[in-house]
């Protein structure tokens, strides 16, 4: 095989996970990011057995359980009430279904364990403070523009083989080299802290949890080796600043769930701040492909957090595009079979959070026929519904 050069502008998850998957296929990784350092953006990360799969096969898995937790499971309960409407099973019984752990952590603790990964490979050069904003498409390669990027810097080609855009929900790459439509915010924004728990509450450092009421749900799970609660509350607002995120006080999160349950507000009660962040999604119909160019990850397919998979879809993009080009090479062929063997799947993904978005928060009295209906089922049937998501491998449909 012959190495080629393949760029990957933004270092997130996705372009972290790509770098080191498409490393290990032999090419020459040039992996972009607009920050002059990586520092944490967000707060907690879920990683379901379809993620974790992925991710122990990059040779990370003993990494992360050594900082990450592993929740006995997920307690669903009415955020009006407080009461209990069912729980799906995790921890020992989803490793045992699975043949591995579901597991919770720190987003800052899973990029730093995949930047020490990329800095120990030598196939991938790293460029910070360095934005590809644009691209060339020249038949079968493909030549970067943006800032404070040029030929000039020492060992970096002045044509790609392939460019895979891996820079969020407001890609650059989608919009300037695909011409591709912009992300749209949804109405939904979600307000995202830690906080440490007092006594009272330490029982829930060992299982998350999912709050439901009508326009808002509330989720939290514990972080930082079971030290922290990470703690998410969703709720509809308009959204009209420029940032895509910010600081907000207490206080306006506490005004927006202040008719919630006292069991909930325990929960909204802790963090002193937060981050108030915009949910966008994009618009999935249209290609991620042309010519050598791709995207994985937001800048594709972004949705809504209400399946609690949008960094394990990530994931899973740049496993399935490092079968692709094993398969076919770094070439434009390999990302047609890379596009079509994920669409599918993320389309039925896209469906389940739509139908989430709608059992997650329906009012009065469409509720109490949601409450029962979660009541009736077995943890075990609730797991079954799952399975799809959990059991697949970065080989599934990819023939």
């Amino acid at each position: 095989m012959i190495p080629k050069n393949i760029a990957i502008a933004g270092a997130g998850i996705a372009g972290l996970t790509a770098a080191l998957y498409l490393a290990r296929k032999g090419h020459r990784i040039f992996l972009f990011d607009t920050a002059p350092e990586l520092s944490e953006v967000g707060a907690g990360i879920q990683l379901s057995p379809n993620a974790m799969r992925c991710l122990q096969t990059l040779g990370l898995g003993p990494a992360l359980m050594s900082r990450a937790v592993s929740p006995a499971s997920v307690n669903i309960r009415s955020g009006q009430d407080g009461s209990q409407l069912t729980t799906v099973p995790l921890g020992r019984i989803a490793e045992d279904r699975y043949g591995i752990p579901y597991y919770v952590i720190h987003r800052a603790d899973l990029q730093q364990l995949l930047l020490e990964a990329v800095k120990n490979t030598p196939e991938v050069t790293l460029r910070l403070g360095t934005r590809v904003e644009s691209a060339e498409i020249n038949g079968d390669t493909v030549k970067l523009k943006g800032t404070a990027f040029a030929e000039s810097l020492a060992g970096t080609p002045d044509q790609f083989d392939l460019l895979i855009g891996a820079d969020g929900v407001r890609s650059s790459i989608r919009q300037n080299a695909l011409g591709g439509v912009a992300a749209k915010h949804t109405g939904f924004v979600a307000f995202r802290a830690t906080a440490e728990p007092p006594f009272n509450l330490e029982p829930l450092l060992s299982t998350s949890g999912l709050w439901l009421a009508r326009n808002a749900h509330l989720v939290h799970y514990p972080v930082k080796n079971g030290k922290l609660l990470n703690i998410v509350a969703i709720t509809k607002e308009d959204w009209k600043e420029d940032t895509w995120s910010h600081p907000v006080g207490s206080a306006h999160v506490r005004k927006q769930f202040r008719n919630w349950t006292p069991e909930a507000l325990h929960l909204v009660y802790l963090p002193k701040t937060w981050t108030r962040w915009a949910l966008c999604e994009v618009d999935i119909r249209p290609a991620w492909t042309q010519g050598p160019v791709t995207l994985i990850g937001d800048a594709a397919h972004a949705i809504l957090p209400f399946s609690a998979q949008g960094a394990a879809m990530a994931i899973e993009d740049a496993a399935v595009l490092s079968v692709m080009i094993g398969k076919h090479g770094a070439t434009p062929q390999a990302l047609q079979a890379y596009e079509a063997a994920r669409r599918p799947r993320i389309e039925k993904m896209s469906k389940l959070v739509k139908w989430n978005n709608r059992v997650y928060h329906m009012g009065f009295p469409l509720r109490i026929a949601r409450d029962l209906m979660m009541r009736s089922n077995t943890p075990g049937q609730l797991l079954n519904r799952l399975n799809w998501i959990y059991e697949w491998t970065p080989e599934d449909h990819t023939d």
